[in-house]
C-alpha cells in the first residue's frame, strides 16, 4: 500500500496493533522509496520526509509507529546519491518488516520457561507478542486456557478470541469488569505494550493498569511482551509517553445521554514498574529496572 493508503487505514483503525502498524508504516516507506517518481536525491528526501510526517501524524502517541519510521529512514538522509537513498530506505524498511516478524515468535519462545505451574493465563485487547507468547505457552503445556477480556469500547478482546481459537487454544471471553471475578482462578497475565518508557512503566490499552493491580492483589506475575522497538528512547531525557484520547464516539451516540455530560475515552494507561514481574522481547526477558539500559543498547542512534 501506499503512504496515503497506509495512513489512513491506521487512522481508521482497519489496521491496528501497535505491531502491525509499525510494520504497514515501514512497508509504506519501502513503498514510497520504490515507486518514488523524484529527479533528484533533494527532491527524494523531501518526499519521503513528508511521507514519514503523514504516518506519524496518524497516531502521534504510537512510538511503535515513530520509531518504525525512525529505523526505516536511518542513514538515508546521509547519502549522497539518489539512488543510495531509494536502496537504504528500501533495504531498511524490508529488515525492519523481517525482524518485527520474527520478533513476535522469538517473544513466544521466551514465555513458556517463566512459568513453573500450569494454569490459566488472562489478557486484555490484541497483540500479536501476546498472542504468541500464550500459543506457545499453551503447546509447551504451560498454560491450559485462556480468560481474555473484552476491551471496550472498540472490543480488540473479539479479535484475540478468535486468534486463539484458531490456534486452538482453549478461551473464555469476558467483560472488562469480570477480570477480578476470574482472577483466583489465573496463575499468569500476559498482555502486549503499546510503549515503554526507559523507568519500565508499560503503556498499553486502558484497563491493563486495571488488571496489572488485580493480579498484584491475587499473587498473579504479569508480564509485559514488547518488541524492541516498542521502547522510547526520547524517555531517557524525560520525554513521557502522551495518553492519547480517542472519539466519544466510540462510546457513545450523541442521543444517549443528557446534554452537557462529558465524555472521556483515554486509550491508554500507564502501568508502574512496581506491578511488572518482567518484559518479554525478542532479546530476552528483562526487568522494568533494565529498560534505560536496554534502550541504550538495541534503539541507539534514532
Amino acid at each position: 500500500m501506499d503512504v496515503e493508503e497506509t495512513a489512513q487505514k491506521i487512522e481508521d483503525m482497519t489496521i491496528r496493533g501497535a505491531g502491525r502498524i509499525a510494520r504497514s508504516a515501514a512497508q509504506a516507506i519501502g513503498h514510497y522509496a520504490s515507486n518514488s517518481k523524484a529527479a533528484n536525491l533533494a527532491e527524494f528526501i523531501t518526499g519521503i520526509d513528508s511521507s514519514a510526517k503523514r504516518l506519524i501524524s496518524t497516531r502521534p502517541t504510537a512510538i511503535s509507529l515513530s520509531n518504525a519510521v525512525s529505523i526505516s529512514l536511518r542513514g538515508v538522509r546521509d547519502q549522497k546519491t539518489l539512488e543510495g537513498a531509494r536502496a537504504l530506505a528500501i533495504s531498511n524498511s524490508e529488515a525492519f518488516v523481517k525482524k518485527s516478524n520474527s520478533a513476535v515468535e522469538r517473544i513466544g519462545q521466551n514465555a513458556p520457561p517463566l512459568i513453573e505451574k500450569p494454569g490459566i493465563a488472562i489478557t486484555i485487547c490484541n497483540s500479536s507478542a501476546a498472542i504468541s507468547a500464550m500459543v506457545a505457552c499453551y503447546k509447551a503445556g504451560k498454560i491450559t486456557g485462556v480468560f481474555a477480556c473484552e476491551t471496550r469500547p472498540k472490543r480488540q478482546g473479539l479479535i484475540t478470541v478468535r486468534e486463539l481459537a484458531e490456534a486452538k487454544v482453549p478461551v473464555t471471553l469476558i467483560v472488562d469488569s469480570a477480570m477480578r471475578y476470574v482472577m483466583p482462578k489465573v496463575s499468569v497475565a500476559f498482555v502486549g505494550t503499546d510503549s515503554l518508557e526507559s523507568d519500565g512503566s508499560v503503556i498499553n490499552k486502558i484497563g491493563t493498569h486495571l488488571l496489572a493491580a488485580t493480579a498484584r492483589d491475587y499473587g498473579v506475575p504479569f508480564y509485559a511482551c514488547a518488541e524492541s522497538y516498542k521502547f522510547l528512547p526520547a524517555s531517557m531525557i524525560g520525554k513521557r509517553v502522551e495518553i492519547e484520547q480517542r472519539s466519544v464516539r466510540e462510546i457513545v451516540a450523541n442521543a444517549e445521554v443528557p446534554g452537557g455530560v462529558e465524555i472521556f475515552n483515554p486509550v491508554f494507561d500507564r502501568v508502574p514498574p512496581d506491578l511488572i514481574t518482567g518484559i518479554i522481547t525478542e532479546e530476552g526477558v528483562i526487568a522494568p529496572s533494565e529498560s534505560l539500559t536496554f534502550i541504550g543498547k538495541f534503539l541507539g542512534g534514532i
